[in-house]
């Protein structure tokens, strides 16, 4: 065999040398969620007993931790690296622990805001700068809130009685009641930003007035309205749209509907639609969804507790028809079975299955199959057909929110479409941080500062064997003809037993080749085949630009470009960790003879400069 075949076909190992950023990413609950709160933080001193602490880390990143803790769809547990030994760790509801704890009354959240990690402070010099935001959602109060700690004047434009968009408007109340977001939204009014309620804009002021008013404007509108459903019968005035129909309930009035709806979606906004007509004294309510059980987007635990309430839902079926009777009252839905929703490419391509269609008996029907943005705001603005519109939404620079408007932002689901909340307080972050730059020139950036400590290897593994488990909920039939919240919280031994299941993903087994005896004790005893001894040669030393050869070289003081595989085997060996499979278990450095291995905790803080 030749020596070019060799070269092409041996196998190497694409290596990382670590750095600060890389000992941050492996904290996988920071690293997923979009404003990197740090939830290994908050749990660790949750168990310890360090509760204000915790809540500090909780509150650093983020003006609405509170509502997080009740409602956040958790991104931070979908990344979370216990998942992989068994269930992922129960962090949002850890957060509600804290935020309880902490107090969610209004002097509690104004005292809140001297804990944010946002620049500036809550007494900054005024700068003499003026935004607009348009919309008093969490996108435009993130941005009020950081801009105001900078000395900015922030006005709002709320076209609704109250602050919070469809937190307050799009939240059923047994899953999240008004008061607590109003409360949020109210101290970033108490940090100085004033909102102008019952205000439309494009109707009561336009876009042309407040870019002579101020220095930049930014979009936080949202999609508050419902996606139309191209079906024969769809568009008469008597099918309820679920948007729309959420946030008459939401305001506390009445929204009269029939006794046997059927709803049409699967996501989440179907399920709040579906749960609040079940408060509303339906005798029955179906959903139809072109998706198989798997494929529903909507949260696992949505789909469970809409069952335990009675829900009726049927997988892998179209819409085809609304059928009226007689009078041309709704008294059912004809639909088609469906053999798959998506091709072979992945692509939205559902595939009907011939001479199955039947009707679904029910006197009321409603849309819930996305949403859309109402266009209305901008009108009567001179630069209307200048702003970029795709998809139904603002296009909006990713990380800035800049629109192909100077002077516009744009954030939230109006500029990135329907997401987590969470993701539009990170886009409200990013066009503030935009904001400033265009208008006072700064580039600001975090510096991280470690220091790493050797810590004993010998943890008791009782983290290992702890149960996961959820706050306990109200039992099907009471939350079903009521609007308390669903969810209890934890009591003190629940919190103290969930948050000590954390992995603690800041520490990491640190290897000292001048003292490894090449035994293969640590690669023997780990648990999840996470370590690989391997000679120099399997490295590939050119990944990254030559940094894996350089650290190669530098420790042995030689030029590996000049020596061959056999010499370079001779010359040392490589001691390779998957991040994706380590536990911090410190197996490893307990086995270790000559200690060659320990476990050393990483301890950051970071300060802004710019």
């Amino acid at each position: 065999m030749s020596q070019d075949y060799n070269e092409l076909y041996r196998e190497l190992y694409d290596v990382t040398i670590p750095d600060v950023d890389y000992y941050l990413r492996q904290i996988d609950c920071r690293d997923g969620c979009p404003v990197n709160t740090d939830g290994r933080g908050y749990m660790m001193a949750i168990h310890s007993g360090r509760l204000l602490e915790g809540y500090k880390i909780a509150r650093g990143p983020n003006p609405f931790a509170s509502i997080c803790g009740m409602i956040c769809g958790a991104p931070c547990e979908i990344s979370c690296r216990r998942d992989r030994v068994d269930k992922t760790l129960t962090i949002r509801a850890q957060k509600r622990y804290l935020d309880e704890w902490y107090g969610r009354d209004q002097e509690a959240l104004n005292r809140s805001l001297e804990f944010s990690y946002a620049r500036g402070s809550t007494k900054a010099k005024p700068n003499g700068l003026k935004v607009a935001c348009i919309g008093a959602g969490v996108a435009s109060l993130t941005v009020a809130h950081d801009l105001l700690r900078l000395g900015y004047e922030v006005d709002v434009y709320e076209q609704m009685p109250l602050p919070g968009g469809m937190l307050v408007y799009g939240v059923p109340n047994y899953r999240l009641k008004n008061d607590l977001p109003v409360t949020e939204c109210r101290a970033i009014e108490h940090l100085g930003a004033k909102i102008y309620y019952n205000v439309t804009v494009g109707k009561d002021i336009t876009l042309n007035e407040l870019e002579e008013k101020y220095d930049a404007v930014f979009i936080g509108v949202g999609l508050w309205k419902s996606r139309d459903l191209p079906i024969e019968g769809a568009d008469s005035p008597d099918i309820i749209r679920g948007i729309e129909y959420l946030k008459v309930l939401c305001a506390g009035d009445s929204y009269p509907i029939g006794k046997n709806l059927i709803v049409i979606g699967g996501g989440n906004v179907a399920f709040d639609v579906a749960r609040s007509s079940v408060r509303n004294h339906t005798d029955s309510v179906t959903m139809v969804c072109l998706e198989s059980r798997d494929e529903q987007t909507a949260d696992e635990f949505e789909i469970e507790d809409g069952m335990e309430e009675g829900i009726k839902i049927i997988n892998r079926v179209g819409p085809i028809a609304i059928e009226r009777d007689e009078d041309g009252k709704v008294c059912g839905l004809r639909v088609q079975q469906i053999y798959s929703l998506f091709d072979n490419q992945g692509r939205f391509s559902p595939n009907f299955v011939p001479n199955a269609q039947y009707v679904i008996p029910g006197d009321c029907v409603a849309l819930a199959i996305g949403q859309a943005m109402n266009l209305e705001f901008l009108e009567g603005w001179d630069k209307k057909d200048d702003l970029e519109i795709k998809g139904g939404i603002i296009s909006s620079e990713i990380g800035t929110g800049r629109t192909s408007v100077p002077g516009v932002y744009c954030g939230g689901d109006a500029g990135f479409g329907a997401a987590l909340f969470i993701t539009a307080i990170r886009h409200g972050q990013d066009s503030a941080i935009a904001i400033d730059h265009d208008l006072r020139g700064t580039t600001p950036y975090r510096e991280f500062v470690a220091e790493f400590t050797e810590v004993n290897p010998m943890r008791d593994k009782e983290y290992l064997r702890t149960k996961w488990a959820l706050p306990t909920s109200l039992p099907p039939e009471s939350r079903k003809n009521n609007l308390n919240i669903v969810e209890n919280n934890y009591t003190d031994e629940e919190v103290h037993q969930q948050a000590n299941r954390c992995l603690q993903c800041h520490i990491s087994p640190v290897f000292d080749g001048d003292l490894c005896i090449k035994c293969n004790g640590c690669v023997d005893v780990c648990p999840t085949n996470c370590l690989k001894l391997i000679p120099v040669s399997k490295l590939n030393m050119d990944l990254g630009e030559g940094n894996m050869r350089t650290a190669v070289d530098n420790y042995y003081g030689v030029d590996s470009t000049e020596m061959n595989d056999g010499e370079l085997d001779l010359m040392g060996s490589a001691m390779l960790k998957d991040e994706d499979l380590c536990i911090r278990c410190g197996l490893c450095a307990e086995k270790c003879p000559t200690q060659a291995v320990t476990m050393d905790a990483m301890n950051y803080s970071f300060h802004w400069i710019g």
